[in-house]
């Protein structure tokens, strides 16, 4: 029940938003941001109960298919519907300031992107409904980018859209191929189907499901919508497309791609385009001044070491891709969001206009070194934990070059993170008169840096998270084992009180010499 409030929530607020009334704009933006906390509060009940929360029930009936309707969150799952209602709220709390006009309209594409990106991610069960998010979704990112963008958010609507929708038509013949030949969308009969399919039939439905994820995510060569996007709209909906959109496709890998083309042969050729992917985003953010480019591409950096990590096929690794998706996920949208603070004050987007924020402000220094030094994967942050197990299934994925590849990465990492940290807070421009953060974007950074350090230091309730099927047969054969003890002490003091047990097998036997 939790599960289906969850997905519904996000859509009966945006509803609630566009009936509201938009000539105050301060009771706007408070419904807004009491709407955006619902489907948080919910989605940390939810990730705090953990376990397995799953509903079905019939959706559909075509050419004698029947089409399903399940909700499944379980481990990567539930933890990135929890992010993303996180990021949205943050972001809603983050454009108080952030824009100048139409606070209802942006509240209402935030909430519908948030119930998109939710059905996705708690999509595990039937292709159909699976699909039907991730197209859906394209909608209300278009929307906002088109009302609040920059001074080239035609072309990048435009550029955004047909990129995301063109992927998307191998995945939808194939599916639709796959469906028919089923008889069902349901994951487990289409796992069946696809064993039974001819080689050649089976690699070309794996290639259709592998561009429309990777465009998403996106991996190269398929980028080329990322750069313009993610420059162009609004630096909370930047923050939305790094943190949250861009995981639905290594979520897209995770539970369909890998699950029905079960082949290693598959997996592993994708590994190396991963590893390039990685190396060319962290060589194209090496390159740029402008900042929203910049973190553009240091999350397809970042994005391609976690895909190259998930087609490992290791359950350890497994859980350390989500641990630094969870990871990537805070900082990416925390430096997006502070460097939207940047461009505000300095009315630029290039880094070498900055400079001097260290001296002129102290506390957004601080806050943003600290995001810039966390996306570098320190100890005692959020994405140590995670780039280190990844590397450790690299290195044992039977190519160590894979290992050594993913490390200069992250080493490349560190290069632009300095670079960026060098020219936005201790930059050759003179110092200027002295700005201060609002209430707003100071304490959209109290939870972003808190959830870092304490994942950084405790990630068991991620990891563990993978566990839960582990975790509960142990309790089951301890519980059994005290059970025993527990038969065994009470026979031993039944007999001592001079009760004769004797065993069903014997008594049997006595029965029959009795008759």
């Amino acid at each position: 029940m939790l599960i289906s409030v969850l997905l519904i929530l996000p859509f009966a607020c945006s509803c609630l938003m566009l009936a509201s009334s938009s000539r105050d704009v301060n009771s706007a933006f408070r419904l807004g941001l009491f709407s955006t906390a619902m489907p948080l509060v919910l989605a940390t009940a939810l990730v705090m109960i953990g376990g397995q929360q799953i509903e079905s029930r019939a959706w559909f009936s075509f050419l004698e298919i029947d089409f399903g309707f399940s909700l499944y969150g379980h481990g990567l799952s539930l933890w990135m519907a929890w992010l993303t209602s996180l990021l949205c709220f943050l972001a809603f709390a983050y454009s108080k300031e952030a824009l100048n006009f139409g606070v209802k309209k942006f509240a209402v594409g935030m909430l519908a992107l948030e119930g998109t990106i939710i059905g996705a991610f708690l999509s595990a069960k039937n292709l159909v409904q699976f699909l039907f998010f991730f197209e859906a979704m394209i909608l209300p990112a278009a929307m906002i980018i088109a009302l609040y963008g920059g001074l080239k958010r035609r072309r990048a609507v435009i550029t955004f859209s047909l990129y995301t929708l063109v992927g998307s038509i191998p995945l939808l013949f194939g599916a639709w191929y796959l469906i028919m030949k089923a008889g069902s969308d349901d994951v487990t009969v289409l796992i069946e189907t696809v064993r039974g399919l001819p080689l050649a039939t089976q690699s070309s439905l794996f290639v259709a499901f592998a561009i429309a994820f990777a465009v998403k995510t996106p991996v190269f060569p398929f980028h080329g919508w990322q750069g313009i996007s993610y420059s162009e709209a609004p630096y909370p909906l930047s923050a939305i497309l790094s943190g949250a959109m861009a995981k639905v496709g290594i979520f897209g890998f995770a539970v369909w791609t890998i699950p029905l083309f079960n082949n290693a042969d598959y997996t592993f050729c994708l590994i190396p385009i991963a590893l390039f992917s990685a190396f060319y985003g962290a060589v194209l953010a090496l390159k740029q001044i402008n900042i929203k480019r910049l973190l553009a591409f240091s999350s397809m950096s970042h994005l391609g070491l976690a895909l190259a990590g998930l087609f490992c096929l290791d359950a350890t690794v497994n859980a350390g891709v989500a641990v630094m998706l969870v990871g990537h996920g805070l900082t990416a949208g925390g430096l997006f969001f502070f460097g939207g603070i940047a461009q505000k004050w300095t009315g630029s987007t290039n880094i070498k206009s900055y400079g001097a924020f260290a001296s002129t402000n102290p506390v957004y220094a601080f806050i943003f070194g600290f995001l810039s030094i966390a996306a570098i994967a320190v100890p005692t942050t959020i994405g140590f934990v995670g780039e280190f197990l990844i590397l450790q299934g690299l290195f044992n994925s039977g190519l160590p070059l894979f290992g050594a590849i993913g490390g200069i990465c992250i080493i490349c990492s560190a290069a632009y993170m300095l670079r960026l940290i060098k020219n936005v807070l201790f930059g050759a421009v003179p110092a200027r008169d002295y700005v201060s953060l609002s209430k707003f974007e100071g304490a959209t950074a109290v939870p972003i840096i808190l959830l870092i350090i304490y994942f950084g230091l405790h990630p068991a309730p991620i990891l563990d998270s993978f566990n839960v099927e582990e975790k509960t047969t142990v309790v089951n054969e301890a519980d059994m084992r005290e059970f025993e003890r527990f038969m065994e002490e009470l026979l031993k003091n039944m007999n001592e009180q001079g009760f004769e047990l004797v065993p069903e097998e014997d008594a049997v036997e006595e029965n029959n010499d009795e008759q």
